[in-house]
């Protein structure tokens, strides 16, 4: 797949949103749909649903910015929301933000109040590194990856509506190509019990841009 110079997704058209984009849920069922000009995501109570979508496209080098809006979650519980970059050919590689409750222990290490859902910004692989953050919940929020070329290599940077939060300096080669992921998964490592209730996330909009500032 040819990458774009630029990508704009506003998940307001069923025909385009079919043309640029693929279930890509994990052993459940396909939770997601357009509503009201946002493309809404599931989960069940009491499961381990991993619903996702991906980018028929791939991206390089270039910005990348998610709008969504955080929900409230219940306390501790099993449940996060993804906005990531993920590569599986003969190695694999992702950079992600993932925004949860959270564990109570990771919640206390940065004193969250409970309005307040807890962000991981994390490269998963070349290294693996894993750094904290926070934002309100019942809001909308930009989410940002810079993808630069160092010598070769990814330099990621992080953002928060437009505040840098996170660096770091890869060992990904910067033409490994990336599909852009949206998600909404019952994770066990994102709290300390199951979730109780149905929860869904909003996505506004996805952009990429080739170009960065």
């Amino acid at each position: 797949m040819k990458q774009k110079m630029a990508f704009t997704e506003n998940f307001n058209d069923p025909e385009t949103f079919q043309k640029n984009w693929i279930d890509n849920s994990w052993k459940s069922p396909a939770l997601h749909q357009l509503e009201n000009n946002h493309l809404k995501i599931k989960t069940r109570p009491n499961t381990e649903d991993r619903v996702k979508v991906r980018s028929k496209n791939t991206f390089t080098t270039g910005s990348y910015t998610w709008r969504i809006f955080i929900p409230e979650f219940k306390l501790y519980e099993q449940v996060s929301i993804g906005a990531f970059l993920y590569h599986n050919e003969k190695e694999e590689f992702e950079f992600d933000f993932e925004i949860g409750s959270g564990k109570k222990a990771d919640r206390e290490k940065i004193n969250l109040k409970d309005d307040e859902a807890i962000v991981f910004c994390v490269s998963q692989f070349s290294p693996s590194n894993s750094s904290h953050f926070w934002v309100k919940m019942e809001e909308y929020h930009n989410f940002t990856m810079q993808l630069l070329d160092v010598d070769g290599f990814y330099f990621v940077k992080w953002f928060i509506n437009d505040t840098l939060i996170k660096e770091l300096q890869t060992e990904v080669k910067s033409n490994i190509k990336f599909k852009a992921h949206c998600s909404l998964e019952n994770l066990f490592f994102m709290g300390d019990k199951p979730p109780t209730k149905e929860n869904y996330v909003l996505f506004d909009f996805f952009e990429y841009k080739k170009k960065t500032d």
